[in-house]
């Protein structure tokens, strides 16, 4: 059961991720005429959504996890 979470957990972060690095977005962010350092603070925004999505969930599986062993 805690495998298939785990798995379902790295799944929707992957999803959320999407198919482009960040370097590609970056430089498309730049193409719009957007300053290089804007351009890094939203990427930086990004990446810290979907890690605090991905700890959410984790930390929601681990309390539904514990309270099912009492």
């Amino acid at each position: 059961m805690n495998k298939l979470m785990l798995v379902m957990v790295v799944v929707a972060a992957g999803t959320l991720v999407g198919c482009s690095s960040p370097a590609q977005r970056m430089a498309e962010c730049q193409a719009q005429g957007v300053s290089k350092d804007t351009c890094y603070l939203a990427e930086q925004n990004r990446q810290n959504s979907v890690n605090s999505v991905a700890m959410k969930q984790a930390m929601e599986n681990a309390h539904d996890a514990v309270k099912e062993t009492k």
